[in-house]
């Protein structure tokens, strides 16, 4: 892999400059108007991108216009070449406004004004419209009409970056990739986060890059997921010069997001034992490949050595669907974690974020279970940020083995949804809640009744509403210190 910020390619630099001499440009005849602006200049071999490969000189064309500014920003002419075909060509200009000697001039090529903004990816797209090279030259002779000036070495404002993103040994086909660093360019006056978006997903994107200094942050969207990676150190990128990067990104997806409901036992001899309750079948599975179904009203018991796991999964709305609640109980302890979308999706849990209509989905699945336990590294996923009345009601009341609750991302609450949800678990410290709007009937009534007496509470920035909750166990818990984010 080629370490990020590694420079791998420059383009050849032309260093031929042509000379020009008063005797040449006598031969030149004033036009009315204005007087003629004679140049004679040099492309560095960086300074242009429509021929971009390893060590290609770029060259003159026919139809290649330089605009002429003075030192404030106001264009006087656009020169044209007089010769093609090299690096190096005679260029000229009626100037529409009176130069002096030694006066200033930018002579800019094939655009007037920096704009990185709406790039999309590829090579073709950065010559045809973020190709930008800048000359500085000084007026050295006036007469009757005739002027020229220092000779004008074009130099690249912008460094081209070809990114090659991979997932591990695998190309990553993003649809857009979000660049951030500290002095990016967006414009000529304006720094902050570039997004480029290309025509089909590709995993090699080309991006023209302006004023870098500082880490360099990547976002790529592939699909649903978002993939990132930040450099460990600053990067500059000079500019007019070329960088192959290959950048191994990592997922923001959580990797339990894909890991159905499991238990693991934490010792030998355990039995996990499931009633189910709901309408439908629940499937059980210790290899994720053989399934067995538990029906309607029957129950299973699953024995299980330390380490050895069971996986459940389902398509049914409620797992209380006629005031009686289905349950998962240890006789010993055992970790809980994974994705508990998958008793209501048992194949699409993945991406799910909404309940299924109707009431009660979870309530009670895990009322008085003290086995069940944080695992040290894999967490319990509630993921909807829709959810239903009294979806996660009393589901973990009474789990004394609790130290940290599941993060609670949804924003809006439904009657009676967090009613009694951690009520009597003793040892728990850790509550993460987005909630926004807690207005519901009941939707947090006790959810806090019992828990321990210190711990850590983030709730969302903009969330003011828990302070007019004050009986202590339906808002956040007294003594416990709480964050934003």
């Amino acid at each position: 892999m080629t370490p990020f910020g590694s420079k791998l390619i420059t383009f050849l630099a032309v260093g031929l400059a042509l000379t020009a001499c008063s005797s040449d440009l006598a031969l030149e005849h004033r036009p009315q108007g204005g007087a003629v602006l004679v140049v004679d200049a040099t492309k560095d071999g960086r300074a242009q991108t429509r021929g971009l490969t390893n060590n290609v000189q770029a060259i003159w064309s026919e139809g290649d216009a330089v605009a002429v500014l003075t030192a404030d920003g106001s264009q006087i002419g656009t020169m044209t070449p007089l010769n093609t075909g090299s690096a190096t060509a005679r260029l000229k200009a009626n100037l529409t406004s009176p130069v002096a000697l030694n006066d200033a001039l930018t002579l800019v090529f094939p655009r007037t004004g920096q704009d990185y903004t709406g790039q999309v990816g590829t090579l073709s797209d950065i010559a045809a419209r973020y190709d930008y090279a800048t000359a500085a030259v000084r007026i050295r002779y006036v007469e009757d009409g005739i002027v020229s000036a220092t000779n004008a070495v074009f130099q690249n404002q912008q460094a081209i970056v070809k990114f090659s993103l991979r997932d591990g040994a695998n190309p990553l086909p993003v649809t857009s990739l979000s660049i951030a660093a500290d002095g990016l360019k967006q414009n000529a006056t304006a720094t902050g986060e570039l997004t480029i978006t290309p025509a089909t997903a590709t995993s090699d994107i080309y991006a023209a890059l302006s004023g870098v200094n500082g880490k360099v942050t990547l976002t790529a969207t592939v699909g649903d997921d978002t993939y990132t990676y930040t450099t460990a150190n600053s990067q500059t990128f000079e500019n007019g010069a070329y960088y192959p990067i290959t950048v191994s990104m990592k997922s923001n997806r959580d990797p339990m997001l894909g890991n159905p409901l499991t238990l693991e036992a934490v010792g030998d001899g355990t039995q996990i034992t499931f009633i189910n309750k709901s309408k439908g079948n629940v499937q059980v599975s210790k290899n994720l490949t053989d399934w067995e179904n538990i029906a309607p009203e029957a129950s299973r018991n699953i024995a299980l050595s330390a380490g050895e796991k069971v996986y459940f999964r389902g398509n049914n709305a409620s797992y209380y669907p006629d005031n009686e609640a289905s349950s998962i109980t240890c006789t010993d302890p055992c970790y809980v974690y994974g994705n508990i979308m998958s008793l209501v999706n048992a194949t699409a849990f993945d991406k799910l974020t909404s309940l299924p209509d109707g009431n009660d989905t979870f309530r009670s699945l895990f009322e008085n279970n003290t086995e069940i336990r944080n695992h040290p590294d894999k967490e319990l996923l509630l993921p909807a940020t829709t959810l239903q009345p009294n979806c996660y009601s009393s589901m973990f009341a009474g789990c004394t083995g609790l130290t940290k609750a599941p993060v609670l991302p949804a924003s809006t609450l439904r009657a009676g949804c967090y009613q009694s949800m951690f009520t009597g678990c003793l040892n728990l410290a850790y509550i993460k809640c987005m909630a926004t709007d807690i207005s519901a009937t009941g939707c947090t009534s006790n959810w806090v009744n019992g828990v321990k007496a210190s711990g850590t509470f983030v709730k969302a920035s903009s969330m003011e509403g828990w302070s007019a909750i004050t009986d202590g166990v339906s808002g956040i818990p007294p003594g416990w210190t709480v964050t934003s984010e």
